[in-house]
């Protein structure tokens, strides 16, 4: 992370809306990373739509291995340079782009390379390179070489390819490090896989990751194959961890001081995984808070606080109520 200056917060937020306004024309639909109008959920759901209705057997999913960090000053500048004239403007983006880092520790030091995740015209930049390194690459020269359906879903560096079938997917997936690498760039290799993934072999163990989602086929009790997502595991395991940690150290503090913030962390939880197929991570999340609750509320003294119900009746007084799936119209790119 590398957090700006207030002056330069200013001047990047400024900044990142004139190339935002300039490039939005030229981002294609598959990406939906830091754009106006786009979302994850967009991603997630496009993603699941197309994998259940259009046929895809083949994934490559990948992920780019330290992509703010590597990206190359020169590639970048050259592709500022396609549409902007204003060098003055590109003087100011070489500027931020080579800007000197003050540590904690009080060490200064630079880098050739890369630019800051904390910087506010970061986002906008790293989807004018991949748009360029990764995304009309995929539609200009990689699509039109193949038989069959493909398509693409990048959410930052945050991506997935689906083939129809298995011979293009696996070209695919032996021609992509190549093209990352021509740009400074790599793959991160225990995140990146070629796997079959098909309604004809459903089952957890056939599953990949995308956006904190797994996806996964079962059989419905019609017998019919259905794509379904949930909370990732790992990510599932890191929030109910970390809500436990949080509760056993506030629990000696007055209620009013910290139920409020417990109430933020599970709506915004719920705001981000209450999607459809998911019903059962929230409740297991719920679940999780209760009996973590329960079991440190109840030991703050030798006398036991609170039953289960004096403390859902307390949960009920701060307005905590168990987290609900909500069903959104999402707008869906079909690929």
């Amino acid at each position: 992370m590398g957090l700006p200056t207030v002056e330069d917060k200013v001047i990047q937020q400024s900044v990142s809306q004139i190339l935002q306004s300039i490039w939005e024309a030229d981002f294609l639909p598959n990406s939906y990373g830091y754009r106006p109008a786009k979302s994850a959920h967009q991603a997630v759901h496009s993603l699941a739509l197309n994998l259940q209705f259009k046929g895809y057997g083949y994934l490559v999913e990948a992920d780019i291995k330290g992509f703010f960090d590597n990206m190359d000053h020169d590639w970048l500048v050259t592709m500022l340079e396609q549409r902007i004239d204003d060098k003055a403007l590109l003087t100011l983006i070489k500027q931020w782009l080579k800007a000197r880092v003050k540590s904690p520790d009080g060490s200064v030091s630079s880098s050739a390379s890369g630019t800051p995740q904390g910087g506010v015209v970061s986002p906008v930049l790293a989807n004018i390179y991949l748009h360029y390194v990764l995304d009309l690459w995929f539609e200009k020269e990689v699509k039109p070489k193949l038989q069959g359906r493909a398509m693409l879903i990048r959410y930052a560096d945050d991506f997935v390819v689906a083939f129809q079938y298995q011979r293009e997917a696996m070209r695919f997936y032996q021609e992509l490090p190549a093209r990352l690498n021509k740009f400074s760039l790599s793959v991160a290799e225990d995140k990146t896989r070629l796997m079959h993934f098909s309604r004809f072999r459903p089952g957890r163990k056939r599953s990949f990751q995308f956006l904190g989602f797994e996806f996964y086929w079962v059989i419905e009790f019609n017998k019919e194959p259905r794509l379904r997502r949930r909370t990732a595991p790992k990510k599932q395991c890191e929030t109910l961890s970390e809500l436990y940690r949080w509760i056993k150290q506030m629990r000696s503090k007055p209620l009013r001081d910290w139920m409020p913030s417990l109430k933020r962390k599970l709506t915004g939880f719920r705001n981000y995984y209450g999607l459809p197929d998911n019903s059962r991570s929230l409740e297991r999340l719920h679940s999780h808070v209760l009996n973590s609750l329960y079991k440190w509320l109840n030991r703050r003294s030798q006398r036991k606080s609170y039953d289960w119900r004096g403390l859902k009746q307390m949960l009920g007084y701060f307005r905590i109520a168990p987290p609900k799936v909500t069903k959104r119209q999402i707008l869906v790119d079909w690929y």
